[in-house]
């Protein structure tokens, strides 16, 4: 999983402004956090921790702007 994490990251630029409601922001935002290690977990991304199927997409990109 590590490897796949950091090959990601040679493709993924880290967001630089606080991501808003825009698809694009939200497309962003999770190629973003799945090339980035779970803070508990070894082998999960960010994106798992912000992720839950039941969130609004502007509750997980809030969660996402708070670890920017």
């Amino acid at each position: 999983m590590y490897l796949i994490r950091l090959i990601r990251s040679f493709f993924v630029k880290k967001p630089n402004r606080k991501l808003t409601w825009t698809v694009n922001d939200f497309q962003w935002g999770e190629r973003w956090a799945k090339t980035q290690p779970h803070p508990k977990f070894k082998n999960k991304t960010l994106w798992d921790a912000v992720y839950n199927k039941r969130s609004e997409s502007t509750e997980v990109l809030h969660e996402i702007n708070k670890r920017l």
